[in-house]
């Protein structure tokens, strides 16, 4: 994938990630996924599944093409979108103890809990 898709498509899952953590609660999605540990996974949950969808922005000849990535394409928002979804259930079920701490860190900004350093 070409420096200018990853940038084009990590703009996109960005903004529908935002979106999609609108229509959940505050608490506790939108604080777990604050947590930039737990922001990372879920982002690179989607550009994994992104793969092969974003087409190259660069010919055969090397020559820079026009950006051909549909970003205001519904189709590929509503990809993305089911992504995102999907991501948020995988990293819940799959990162408890890190969940666990963002909540933690989020009710108590000055603490941390001591077995995070064992």
């Amino acid at each position: 994938m070409s420096k200018k898709t990853v940038n084009l498509g990590l703009e996109l899952v960005n903004e529908e990630i935002d979106n999609a953590l609108e229509l959940y609660p505050e608490e506790p999605y939108r604080t777990i996924f604050a947590s930039p540990e737990l922001r990372q996974k879920l982002i690179n949950y989607v550009m994994s599944g992104l793969q092969g969808f974003l087409p190259s922005t660069e010919d055969k000849s090397n020559r820079p093409a026009k950006e051909t990535i549909p970003y205001r394409s519904l189709e590929l928002r509503l990809h993305v979108e089911n992504y995102v979804h999907w991501g948020i259930e995988y990293i819940l079920e799959t990162n408890p103890d890190s969940i666990a701490h963002a909540i933690a860190q989020e009710s108590l900004p000055g603490y941390t809990p001591s077995y995070w350093f064992n």
